[in-house]
């Protein structure tokens, strides 16, 4: 479990670890958002303010899970999500996932910038050997923001994912803690 006034900051964001408060109209708008959600696989569940609260608090509560909030450094505007997620301990790996729901702050490299931090908090400060991202091969601006970040595409389960009405591609992404260089 992360300590809540714990901040991870870059140039234009920080990541801290979300809080109840935090759950509130304008988050619960993004998940109810069919353009925010298409690539989540949560986009068929219909979300609640409860639900949303009953995720964050199991989150933050699993030792195997880091839920922080994307949060912009000029005027702290919360304007996504990211995870470091199912830690497996003997392996020391886990995967990564991230949702810009502030659709203004679409395609301005805050997502890339998300995952350099939480990745070398991931390598840093968890001791991670390696993450990995799955996502719909559609989804451009979340593999964009992956390979801006240093991540590389390890492979394709082709078919994988059935997506309005259609069977595409899932993509793999990886990194590992050799590949970073750390301070």
């Amino acid at each position: 479990m992360t300590a809540p006034e714990m901040q991870i900051s870059g140039q234009r964001i920080f990541l801290r670890p979300l809080e109840e408060t935090d759950v509130g109209d304008d988050y619960l708008a993004w998940m109810r958002d069919p353009q925010v959600i298409q690539y989540l696989e949560s986009r068929n569940q219909t979300q609640t303010l409860d639900a949303l609260r009953a995720f964050l608090r199991n989150m933050n509560a699993s030792p195997l899970d880091h839920l922080f909030g994307i949060f912009l450094a000029q005027g702290g505007e919360h304007i996504g999500n990211i995870k470091i997620g199912n830690v497996r301990e003997p392996h020391r790996s886990a995967d990564l996932g991230l949702i810009i729901g502030r659709r203004s702050a679409w395609g301005k490299g805050y997502g890339t910038e998300a995952i350099a931090l939480a990745t070398r908090y991931a390598f840093e400060q968890l001791g991670l050997n390696k993450l990995w991202a799955g996502m719909y091969a559609e989804n451009l601006g979340s593999y964009h923001a992956f390979i801006k970040a240093g991540y590389r595409e390890v492979g394709r389960l082709r078919r994988h994912i059935l997506f309005n009405g259609r069977y595409i591609d899932s993509i793999l992404v990886e990194k590992c803690r050799d590949e970073i260089t750390l301070a």
